[in-house]
């Protein structure tokens, strides 16, 4: 629903509420003032380096099972670190509370086992899409994420793949993406969140990543013991 009100005479703005809070936003906002919460980037947002939770988002919400055009290293290797400090986070806070609890640590780890795996399963075509795309971006098919499936031997073999450079130049499957650095200043005026990460914030990221498996592997054989 939307309605009109009169500012300065003969300007007339069309007024919406946001989807998110509800409060009265201009239809022509890309961002509500009071939530900063983004309605979609009327823009493509393809030739930006994302920040990272930006970068998750387009991946598994406007991109959920996107298989065509390319992905950069940046859209890949984002999401794939977000997605293992979600992964990572959620067996650590259900391993510590079966550790503080008088609760059979099985039961708490037994618990996040499900929720895991119940994320696992809605994350499988956001994963596939995107690795697919980082393919694309090099000039292969697709189908060599197939790859993936040989224990082992395959999964280091595509994580490779995903870690090489793609093609400066447009190829077969599109143009280049993520060519743009994202600054606050164009994040800001775009309606985004955040900027293209920095080199110590991916850095603090995977140490993190690094700290809580560790701690994970502790609070878990503590419990045993």
């Amino acid at each position: 629903m939307s309605f009109t009100v009169s500012c300065c005479g003969w300007k007339e703005f069309v007024m919406r509420p946001c989807p998110y809070c509800g409060h009265e936003v201009l239809k022509s906002e890309r961002y509500c003032p009071n939530c900063g919460r983004i309605r979609k980037a009327p823009i493509s947002l393809d030739k930006y380096s994302l920040g990272m939770i930006e970068n998750f988002k387009q991946c598994f919400v406007y991109k959920y099972a996107d298989f065509e055009g390319r992905a950069s290293r940046s859209e890949y290797w984002n999401f794939f670190l977000v997605y293992q400090l979600l992964f990572v986070a959620i067996l650590f806070t259900c391993a510590f509370l079966s550790y503080i609890s008088p609760l059979s640590s099985a039961v708490g780890v037994g618990v996040g086992l499900v929720i895991l795996v119940l994320i696992s399963v809605v994350m499988v075509i956001p994963s596939v899409a995107v690795a697919v795309r980082r393919l694309h971006d090099q000039g292969r098919s697709g189908g060599i994420v197939f790859i993936g499936l040989v224990p082992v031997i395959g999964t280091i073999v595509l994580l490779a793949l995903m870690a090489l450079p793609g093609e400066n130049h447009t190829n077969r499957f599109g143009s280049p993406t993520g060519q743009v650095i994202l600054t606050k200043q164009m994040a800001h005026e775009i309606g985004l969140i955040d900027a293209t990460p920095t080199t110590g914030l991916t850095a603090g990221l995977l140490c993190a990543i690094f700290v809580l498996w560790f701690l994970v592997d502790r609070l878990l054989t503590t419990s045993v013991m």
